[in-house]
């Protein structure tokens, strides 16, 4: 008996609570009726058009494709609360809305609609009807006994830009504290911009905030020596690494203060990669691998070392979606008409040791191989490797013509349809440099002027 009664109570209870869930509507005499009800259950797009533009490097259109796509995909969200139907998720640029085929699920009698913000006469909804959805729509839900209504706000939202594009922006030109810097290596620190530079009376850095476009420039010194590599600058953690041509390994928390690592190597050494547990560093065409940058010894290659690289070296560390991390190597060997690409991969779990070397030979059905660039950068962006620098030394690239993306961790690098390089900075003589902050912006300095530049849809704000 004991337990009938529980079941009878929770039955009452569940019925107690349902006009809470349909939100009561109110009829024109201001009172509330609590079970009829008028309420949208869910609203699906259906197939929308939308034409994609290919861009040149100017931002000029030169060719558009009609490309239709399923918009159900694209979740629309109901507040009943506020009254307010609209994706979150905006639908891709270029969507045209002018005529949309809309399925609406509701309990009631029957919905009709208009532009909201006008007096214009209400129309009947019908499923088999399109709707124009380039502005929001107001849709009144009638209830069944005529008496009670509900009206919703029905907006799409689209976004203003091609999430595939990238555009430049030219932050400033001429920069005090960039002029005359040579050998400069770009990269971020917080929120600030920060560059590395020699100049006559010593290495500097010049630095500004990240946050906006324009920014204030200040140019400290440092202790570091006219020995220093600044090529080999790279970041473990909180920390700084870089190696000098005379076989030092120095470490810094912001890149003023600089001090010895471990002891210097007698034969020289450049470094290559510092990850949480090694150095790894090339001397006289080794590829060498310490804990501590005091003590020293060969890493595994599985070819010869031959194919090392022995000047404008540059390297990736990048984490994959399987959980393996990969260093991709970078560099230019004398005699070779292309760049000398080498990775090292080990699985989670493995032993960071045991994982070698393997060098990625250019083989005579690969038509796309790395170019031997002067100044060569190499960012990792959008889960891409990218290469891009100055003029090639066989005069088949001038400088910053393109962006080459390998997608293979260094085997094909293939010229970007979408990603480029500032057209109004081609052709530049200068050192070049560049690095990514965390909002996604890729920053590239040279003859001390400033450009930056985004992906799109990396700035799309994140519902």
């Amino acid at each position: 008996m004991r337990a009938k009664n529980y079941m009878n109570f929770r039955w009452l209870s569940v019925l107690l609570a349902m006009p809470l869930l349909w939100t009561s509507c109110s009829n024109d005499e201001g009172t509330t009726v609590s079970n009829d009800y008028c309420y949208i259950r869910s609203v699906t797009l259906g197939t929308v058009k939308r034409n994609v533009e290919k861009r040149d490097r100017l931002g000029n259109v030169i060719s558009t494709t009609p490309m239709p796509y399923t918009a159900g995909n694209y979740a629309m969200t109901i507040d009943h609360r506020a009254g307010l139907i609209e994706n979150r998720d905006s639908l891709p640029y270029g969507s045209d809305l002018s005529a949309v085929l809309v399925t609406i699920s509701f309990d009631g009698n029957m919905v009709s609609y208009r532009e909201k913000g006008t007096d214009a006469l209400w129309l009947t909804y019908n499923s088999a009807d399109s709707l124009n959805l380039t502005k929001p729509l107001e849709l009144n839900v009638l209830s069944n006994d005529g008496q009670s209504s509900r009206i919703y706000t029905f907006k799409v939202n689209v976004h203003r830009q091609e999430g595939d594009s990238l555009y430049w922006k030219q932050c400033e030109s001429e920069v005090e504290p960039l002029t005359g810097l040579t050998d400069m290596k770009a990269f971020t620190l917080n929120d600030k911009l920060m560059v590395l530079g020699q100049k006559t009376s010593g290495i500097s850095l010049a630095e500004r905030s990240t946050t906006d476009a324009q920014g204030t420039w200040t140019e400290q010194a440092t202790n570091l020596p006219l020995t220093a590599d600044l090529q080999t600058l790279r970041q473990q953690g909180s920390k700084f690494y870089l190696s000098t041509r005379d076989g030092s390994i120095l470490s810094s928390d912001d890149a003023k203060n600089w001090q010895q690592v471990g002891a210097t190597y007698a034969n020289g050494l450049t470094l290559v990669e510092k990850t949480a547990d090694y150095f790894y560093a090339i001397s006289e065409g080794k590829m060498l691998r310490s804990a501590d940058a005091e003590s020293w010894e060969e890493d595994k290659l599985d070819t010869d070392a031959d194919m090392l690289p022995d000047s404008g070296i540059r390297s990736l560390t990048v984490q994959q979606n399987n959980d393996n991390t990969r260093i991709i190597l970078v560099g230019q060997k004398d005699g070779n008409a292309n760049a000398s690409v080498w990775n090292k991969m080990w699985n989670e779990g493995e032993p960071e040791a045991d994982a070698e070397w393997i060098y990625f030979p250019v083989s005579p059905d690969n038509k796309i191989p790395c170019p031997r660039l002067q100044s060569l950068n190499l960012i990792s962006y959008d889960g891409k490797c990218i290469a891009f620098g100055g003029a090639s030394d066989d005069g088949s690239h001038t400088a910053l013509d393109a962006m080459y993306i390998s997608q293979d961790y260094g085997i094909t690098w293939r010229p970007s349809t979408e990603l480029h390089t500032p057209v109004l900075a081609e052709g530049t003589s200068g050192c070049i440099t560049s690095t990514v902050d965390k909002n996604y912006f890729i920053w590239i300095i040279t003859d001390a002027q400033v450009w930056r530049g985004r992906l799109n849809r990396l700035g799309f704000e994140q519902q």
